[in-house]
C-alpha cells in the first residue's frame, strides 16, 4: 500500500509540473492582446506619479554623451526621435520684498521648452530650460514613423503602421497638464481615419490639413485634432499630394520623384480657389514661408539638383547657389532661412536616393537672407558630421534643434 501511495504521489507531482510549465504558459500566450495602445501608468481619472526622465538621454545614469567639450553641438537623446516642437512660455510671478512697506515686484519668467516623441515607444518628453528630458505622456505606441504637435503644443499626433505593415494609423495624444500635486492625469486620445495619407498642422495649431482618398481620387480637407469639424477644401483625381500651410492658406505639392515633374499649388480655404505657383519641375520638393511670400524649391538635374527661391508677390525666381533640399531648412519669423546643406553633393538620383538612405549629406549650416539672396556660414561642417532634418529654431536663444537622419537622434546647435 505504501508503495502505491508513493507512486500515486509521483504521478500527481509530475502532472502538476506538466500543467504549470507547459499547459498553462501556452494558454497564457494564446490570449490575444486587446489593443496596441497601452498606458504605462494609470489613466482616465487616476492621477499618475512621477513620469520619470528619458533614461536614453546623454548625461543620465548608464549613458554617455558623444558631445565634444566646448562644442556648439549638444546631443539631447540617446534613442531615435519621431518629431519635435520648440516654443517658449512666460508667466508673471510676484516677488515679495523683505521690507513690509515695499510692494512686491512683478517679474516675468520665460521658459524655453523642447518637446519630442520617442520613435521607440511614442511617449512625449519635455526638456525645459536645458534640464533633463522628462516624460509627460504615457500612452505606449511602438515604432512611430512621424510625429507632430498641435493645440498649442499640447497634442501629439502620432503616425505608425498597423500590424499589416501597410495601413498608416494616425492617433492624437493629449499631453496632460500638471496637477497641483505635481502629478499628471493621462486621458485617452483619438484615432483619425486610416485613409489619411498625409497631414500638416496649421500655423496656429488649431487645425490640420488632411489628404484622404476614395475611388474618385483624393480629398483635401481640414479638421481639428479630434477629427471633427471636417471641411472639404478640394477634390482631385490625383492622389499623391503633400499638404502644408502658410497663414490661413493650404498648399499642396506632388510627391517628389526624380523621374516625374513636380507641381506646387495654393488653395484658398474659403473659396477653394486653386492657384499654380510652380510646375513642370523635375523631382520638385518645396517649402513655403510663414507669410506665403516665398517658396523654396529644388529640382533634379543630371547628377544632382539645384535650389531656387520663388517670390509669389513678384512671380520672380532667384537661384540659391547652395546644394540645399527644402526638407533641410527652417523658416525664421522674418522669413529668412536656416538651412543644412553644402556647396556640392555626390552624384546621385535626387531626391529619391536621399529619401531611401542610399546617399547622405555631411552638412554645413547657413543663414540665408531671402531679401538679398545672401548667406552666412553658421557651421562649416568640420568636427562632426550630420545629415540634418526637422530643423526648428529658438530665435531668442539663437539655438537650432534638428534630427540627424543617419541616427534619428535629437541634437541642439548654438549659433
Amino acid at each position: 500500500m505504501r508503495r502505491i501511495l508513493i507512486i500515486l504521489g509521483i504521478i500527481v507531482v509530475a502532472w502538476l509540473a506538466v500543467y504549470f510549465f507547459y499547459i498553462k504558459p501556452k494558454q497564457q500566450v494564446s490570449t490575444p492582446v486587446p489593443n496596441i495602445l497601452k498606458p504605462f501608468f494609470p489613466s482616465s481619472t487616476t492621477s499618475t506619479g512621477s513620469f520619470g526622465t528619458d533614461t536614453s538621454a546623454p548625461g543620465t545614469v548608464g549613458n554617455t554623451s558623444n558631445t565634444q567639450a566646448n562644442s556648439a553641438f549638444k546631443q539631447l537623446t540617446g534613442q531615435p526621435v519621431a518629431g519635435l516642437t520648440v516654443f517658449s512660455t512666460s508667466s508673471t510671478v510676484s516677488i515679495p520684498s523683505t521690507d513690509p512697506k515695499v510692494k512686491p515686484v512683478l517679474q516675468t519668467i520665460v521658459n524655453h521648452i523642447v518637446r519630442y516623441v520617442s520613435r521607440a515607444n511614442g511617449y512625449v518628453y519635455e526638456i525645459k530650460n536645458g534640464s533633463a528630458p522628462l516624460q509627460i505622456s504615457n500612452i505606449f505606441i511602438p515604432n512611430i514613423y512621424e510625429a507632430s504637435f498641435a493645440d498649442s503644443n499640447n497634442t501629439a499626433i502620432l503616425r505608425f503602421l498597423r500590424g499589416d505593415n501597410k495601413t498608416i494609423a494616425t492617433y492624437t495624444v493629449p499631453i496632460p497638464a500638471l496637477n497641483n500635486d505635481g502629478t499628471r492625469t493621462q486621458v485617452s486620445g483619438t484615432y483619425l481615419p486610416d485613409t489619411i495619407s498625409a497631414i500638416a498642422v496649421s500655423p496656429d495649431q488649431t487645425s490640420i490639413a488632411r489628404i484622404t482618398s476614395d475611388k474618385n481620387g483624393s480629398i483635401i480637407s481640414t479638421s481639428n485634432t479630434k477629427g471633427t469639424n471636417i471641411k472639404t477644401v478640394l477634390r482631385s483625381p490625383f492622389t499623391e499630394w503633400l499638404p502644408s500651410w502658410a497663414n490661413s492658406t493650404v498648399y499642396v505639392q506632388t510627391k517628389a520623384a526624380n523621374a516625374a515633374d513636380g507641381f506646387f499649388y495654393s488653395i484658398d480655404v474659403g473659396t477653394a480657389r486653386l492657384r499654380r505657383l510652380i510646375g513642370n519641375t523635375p523631382g520638385m520638393t518645396a517649402s513655403v514661408s510663414p507669410s506665403g511670400t516665398y517658396v523654396l524649391y529644388s529640382q533634379s538635374t543630371t547628377s544632382g539638383f539645384s535650389t531656387e527661391l520663388f517670390n509669389t508677390k513678384t512671380n520672380t525666381t532667384t537661384a540659391i547657389n547652395l546644394a540645399i533640399l527644402p526638407e533641410k531648412c527652417t523658416w525664421l519669423k522674418n522669413e529668412d532661412l536656416i538651412c543644412a546643406g553644402n556647396n556640392t553633393v555626390a552624384n546621385a538620383t535626387y531626391p529619391d536616393d536621399w529619401y531611401a538612405g542610399i546617399t547622405h549629406f555631411s552638412d554645413q549650416l547657413y543663414h540665408i537672407t531671402t531679401a538679398t539672396n545672401t548667406y552666412t556660414v553658421l557651421y562649416n561642417g568640420q568636427g562632426q558630421s550630420f545629415d540634418m532634418t526637422n530643423l526648428q529654431a529658438d530665435e531668442s536663444q539663437q539655438t537650432l534643434y534638428f534630427i540627424d537622419k543617419n541616427t534619428g537622434l535629437l541634437w541642439q546647435f548654438s549659433y
